[in-house]
């Protein structure tokens, strides 16, 4: 977004989308419309990382970590804005699935003895993480079937009382995603959240196919850990992302269970008068948040993740909730006239909707042949997932090619 489209939105409150999409060369390209699997970068951020990578073709070197050290901290910051939290209860990630894995592996105290309840609209590769735990007894709760407890969807949908019906005092953790990546239904994660500390238990919220595009309050929605990738709505690349633990359940509940510091030593030859009232080996333990970190973060991810959390936070994720929603708006009135019905519940507040197609192979060729860019999934369910540079012509676009 160039200078005087940034200024116009400041005064008006309102972006210009228009300059928006000129930001993302994606769309020249395409109708792109499969943001919930890859987002596309902005020019501002692919700017960012070349210039990361020029001074890693040809000024590499020490000292390497002043230049780098402030756009990667700033990150967390950034990040802690965007969802309400303190940078003290940031950590970096390599992805959500990861991050939620070491979540559990950091609970094992904690969750000995209890139940876990999830749903079957969270994300596959964190059901999967709980059916393997499961099956290897790999966690001390998942005793038996009742241990680890899936609650079923209706309708594309889960019931607030089929979640009360499963979890009970003896639960110890509820894993919900907050917009699923099937059809992007949108947890009520306050009620939820509410319903899991009643009865003593915490709550992780995988944030992934939300945050930049929701708003996200963990205060407010009563989040204990959530944990998400960077190359969906976040406008960054894979292999990099953010875990938040609340400040409290740091080093407590939750255990660092991979370690990551320095080490000095008090003996010769290391030193020449090594002092008799220090152990041999010298080390302090991580504090905070970075304690569930392992090595270096990728600067890459990490500077991207800044160029791309101050561009979110310019545009505002409220402004971009209302653009988007005017374009699912229309899918959602249009394809189910035209033979597409949804599986997304209506006047449901994510960027993502989902419909059920009667020839996935030939609604494929004819929306390529058109040059449209969706997601096709689950055997017969298309996933359209449009963005801040998409526009009404894009949707024209995709609703000729269907009808």
């Amino acid at each position: 977004m160039n200078e005087q489209a940034t200024a116009l939105a400041a005064a008006n409150g309102t972006p210009d989308f228009a300059s928006v999409r000129n930001d993302f060369p994606r769309a020249r390209t395409a109708a792109y419309f499969d943001n919930a699997s890859s987002h596309p970068l902005s020019v501002h951020s692919a700017a960012a990382l070349h210039r990361y990578i020029d001074w890693v073709t040809h000024e590499v070197g020490e000292p390497w970590w002043p230049p780098w050290a402030a756009p990667r901290d700033e990150g967390k910051r950034l990040f802690a804005k965007l969802i309400n939290a303190q940078p003290e209860d940031i950590a970096f990630a390599r992805s959500a699935v990861e991050a939620e894995s070491n979540l559990i592996n950091g609970m094992q105290d904690h969750l000995s003895g209890g139940n876990i309840v999830t749903h079957d609209l969270h994300y596959g590769a964190s059901l999967y993480n709980y059916k393997m735990r499961e099956q290897a007894a790999a966690l001390p709760c998942i005793r038996d079937s009742d241990s680890l407890r899936i609650v079923k969807h209706h309708d594309w949908q889960i019931d607030y009382r089929d979640m009360e019906r499963a979890i009970d005092s003896n639960t110890k953790l509820v894993s919900i995603t907050l917009v699923s990546n099937v059809n992007g239904y949108l947890s009520d994660v306050k009620a939820i959240s509410d319903l899991a500390h009643a009865h003593g238990a915490y709550l992780y919220v995988d944030i992934i196919q939300g945050v930049g595009a929701v708003p996200v309050d963990v205060q407010a929605m009563g989040i204990d850990f959530a944990a998400c990738s960077t190359f969906k709505w976040l406008m960054g690349v894979k292999g990099f992302g953010f875990l938040y633990v609340r400040s409290d359940l740091q080093g407590t509940v939750v255990k660092p269970t991979q370690h990551c510091g320095g080490l000095g030593f008090n003996y010769t030859p290391w030193v020449e008068a090594p002092d008799p009232d220090v152990a041999e080996y010298v080390f302090t333990p991580t504090p905070g948040p970075t304690c569930y970190e392992v090595s270096y973060p990728s600067y890459e991810g990490a500077i991207c993740a800044q160029e791309s959390l101050k561009y979110i936070l310019r545009l505002g994720v409220q402004n971009i909730r209302n653009h988007v929603r005017t374009l699912t708006d229309r899918l959602m009135d249009e394809l189910p006239t035209l033979g597409y019905p949804t599986i997304t519940p209506k006047g449901n507040e994510s960027p993502i909707v989902t419909f059920v197609v009667p020839d996935p192979a030939a609604t494929t060729e004819k929306l390529r042949d058109a040059g449209v860019h969706v997601a096709m999934r689950h055997g017969n369910k298309m996933r359209i997932s449009p963005s801040v540079f998409n526009n009404q012509e894009d949707v024209s676009r995709l609703l000729e090619a269907l009808a």
